[in-house]
């Protein structure tokens, strides 16, 4: 009878244990889902609204007539979609050059550019492209196709973009993986392979 008493209370903890493990699983599937559609939501809008200073470094031309790259809204923005400070600084990065450049020019000289050409000649040509997407056209969602948690911490996740025309959904034939990483109980956008 001990036996089998024992074998019913170590039965009882396995399933605790395995349904504590599934409800865990569960709301970080809520929570990376709801990180990567609250994300492409803001993106997808602050685009269209064509409240651009919000979703990219934005030029500014300072009191002592120098033009520079404020990249502070931006940053903000990346960080309240959960950003890791690691993709943050390598974003920061990216933006070096554009910066160094911009240094080398008059006032005058900027406010005479009248193409892209003129901006990626001094590697400032982001306004170019959608940095999140990958291109030049905006799409009007996502659909996220996989979701694989490697472990309790990592998540690799693809999505498929799609434009709507009517009332049809128009999937574009790639995709985008996104990585991220549970922090404390937050789950951080690492990378956005495009």
């Amino acid at each position: 009878m001990k036996k089998i008493s024992k074998l019913f209370i170590s039965f009882l903890i396995l399933f605790s244990c395995l349904k504590v493990y599934g409800q865990e699983a569960k709301s970080d599937t809520v929570l990376v889902t709801k990180t990567i559609t609250e994300f492409y939501e803001w993106y997808i809008h602050s685009t269209r609204s064509e409240e651009n200073e919000e979703n990219r470094p934005v030029f500014v031309i300072d009191s002592n007539d120098i033009v520079r790259l404020d990249l502070t809204r931006y940053l903000t923005n990346l960080r309240i979609y959960h950003f890791s400070e690691q993709l943050i600084s390598r974003e920061i990065a990216n933006y070096k050059n554009c910066e160094e450049n911009l240094k080398k020019i008059t006032k005058e000289e900027f406010l005479s550019f009248d193409d892209i050409f003129a901006y990626e000649d001094i590697d400032c040509g982001f306004d170019n492209s959608y940095k999140w997407i990958g291109g030049q056209e905006m799409i009007d969602g996502i659909r996220i196709n996989k979701l694989d948690f490697s472990n309790k911490k990592n998540c690799h996740v693809e999505i498929e973009y799609y434009s709507i025309n009517g009332d049809e959904k128009s999937f574009w034939r790639n995709s985008t993986v996104i990585i991220l990483r549970k922090r404390k109980s937050n789950w951080e956008i690492l990378d956005i392979k495009i």
